[in-house]
């Protein structure tokens, strides 16, 4: 009997002993996983072959929106002191006036010689773009300097030019 209960007890312990474990390793058919591809970095945005000034100059929106999203200077300086706003000013391209505005183009920028794109816009007779350039608070060389005479309505002539100190009027008796 001694030997029953030594010979089951052997048995039980290489019956238990042989069971599965909790901390098996995975099964041979296990499929292993492919590391993942790096997502692909974003295109550096390169900056157009022409100028900031050229593209304003010629109305080249593309090349300007290019130079915005670089992070060109909206505000820099040729060799005479112009903006592209300067640039632009002159020009026929309303709507690349209005993208540099947007942009933060300074509508009182000074050329070597004093002049702001404003007082350019109404030199070569660009009104909408004066007007433009005026209602976004653009000023005219003579008004920044506060001498002559400023126009109470939009520029170029169509509003009659009233002194800039105007008198002020008797009071009554």
């Amino acid at each position: 009997m001694k030997q029953l209960i030594i010979s089951t007890t052997v048995a039980v312990v290489l019956f238990v002993g042989c069971g599965k474990s909790q901390q098996s390793s995975p099964p041979v058919d296990t499929k292993l996983v492919e590391p993942v591809a790096e997502a692909p970095k974003p295109m550096a945005i390169k900056a157009p072959d022409i100028s900031i000034h050229d593209a304003t100059k010629v109305g080249n929106i593309e090349a300007l929106k290019q130079h915005l999203a670089t992070g060109t200077d909206v505000n820099a300086k040729d060799e005479n002191g112009l903006t592209p706003l300067h640039e632009a000013a002159w020009g026929v391209h309303k709507e690349i006036v209005e993208l540099l505005i947007k942009n933060g183009a300074d509508v009182n920028a000074k050329t070597s010689w004093g002049e702001t794109p404003l007082g350019l816009a109404i030199e070569y007779k660009r009104t909408e773009i004066a007007d433009f350039i005026s209602k976004h608070g653009g000023k005219a060389k003579k008004e920044l300097k506060g001498g002559g005479k400023k126009s109470s309505e939009p520029c170029c002539g169509k509003a009659k030019d009233i002194p800039s100190n105007p008198p002020t009027p008797p009071l009554e008796r």
